[in-house]
């Protein structure tokens, strides 16, 4: 099987990651049907979906003759045999929770033709925790997005333990042809990169919200106007040769390495207050009401970032 092979594409799933998953592969070209329980939610997804295109209509991203040919790609249905039927690569994007993911990828396991290529969109499970059973083992794989995952280049691609090079290779390539920035994930392990990044950089900076170091808006502003200035040109692991760090004397490098390293999970009192702040109703920067209006302000500057330094470049 080759990735050209691929014409038909599933979603099961259209929550806040589903709808955008469709979004990927019909915007470039590629019938999609997306499924879900029932037609309420389906139409709710497709609502979110017209959100999302509008604004990569506003921002340039796309013109309005794109908007429309990607919805005409689009269908739902609530019906997953008729999903399995007609998909050659399918994602997953339900519940993040093992025995449900696990009872679908059996299911889709049965109903689908023997070439389809299963991926699920999980984020913090492995597919030895839900994949058991599934007899076609060296097709099956993960691609993890990022919210939101229509905007969001970066998607990990991981390997299960049967998963083959080829529906490895496969899958990969397809996120390229979609235009996202596939990140190749060699062995399981729970969070996957992003993630475990994400949870170190949260733990840390809620530590020091907790011990009273800093306020929560000093701690934000400080990342978006330090290290999130920067990162869209450089990952961590860059920033320290980008610093000249490697032409200091190896005792220092090393030095300053083990203090990188030293840190340590909050415990007692900070823990206590850390849980009970998000156990609360106490937010910090968007209040419940003004989601909506953050999420659309927060989307078009990623849109924005999106096209001035992923589709300029001809991903």
């Amino acid at each position: 099987m080759k990735v050209e092979d691929i014409k038909k594409v599933g979603v099961v799933g259209s929550g806040v990651m589903g709808h955008g998953l469709a979004i990927n592969s019909a915007l470039w070209g590629y019938p999609t049907i997306m499924h879900d329980v029932n037609d309420e939610v389906l139409q709710k997804a497709m609502k979110n979906i017209n959100f999302t295109l509008d604004i990569f209509v506003d921002e340039g991203l796309i013109d309005r003759k794109r908007s429309e040919s990607t919805l005409a790609n689009i269908t739902t249905t609530s019906d997953l045999v008729k999903l399995a039927a007609n998909s050659d690569f399918i994602t997953e994007a339900i519940i993040e929770r093992s025995e449900d993911k696990y009872e679908l990828f059996n299911k889709l396991d049965k109903l689908c033709p023997p070439h389809t290529i299963i991926v699920s969109n999980t984020s913090s499970l492995v597919l030895s925790d839900f994949g058991r059973g599934v007899k076609r083992q060296d097709k099956i794989a993960v691609t993890h997005y990022f919210s939101p995952p229509a905007i969001v280049p970066g998607v990990e691609v991981a390997k299960g333990p049967g998963t083959s090079d080829e529906t490895f290779n496969i899958t990969h390539e397809l996120m390229k042809k979609w235009h996202k920035e596939p990140i190749k994930v060699l062995k399981e392990k729970k969070g996957y990169l992003i993630n475990r990044l994400q949870g170190a950089l949260f733990q840390e900076a809620t530590k020091l919200w907790a011990e009273g170091v800093a306020t929560a808006e000093e701690l934000d502003k400080g990342v978006r106007a330090t290290i999130g200035f920067r990162m869209p040109h450089e990952g961590p692991l860059m920033r320290f040769e980008m610093a000249g760090l490697m032409s200091w004397p190896g005792e220092i490098r090393r030095n300053i390495v083990k203090f990188m390293l030293q840190h340590t999970p909050p415990t007692g009192e900070t823990l206590d207050k850390i849980l009970k702040h998000y156990e609360g109703d106490e937010v910090w920067f968007v209040p419940p009401e003004r989601r909506d209006q953050a999420l659309e302000s927060a989307y078009r500057e990623y849109t924005r970032r999106l096209k001035n330094m992923y589709w300029s470049k001809g991903t």
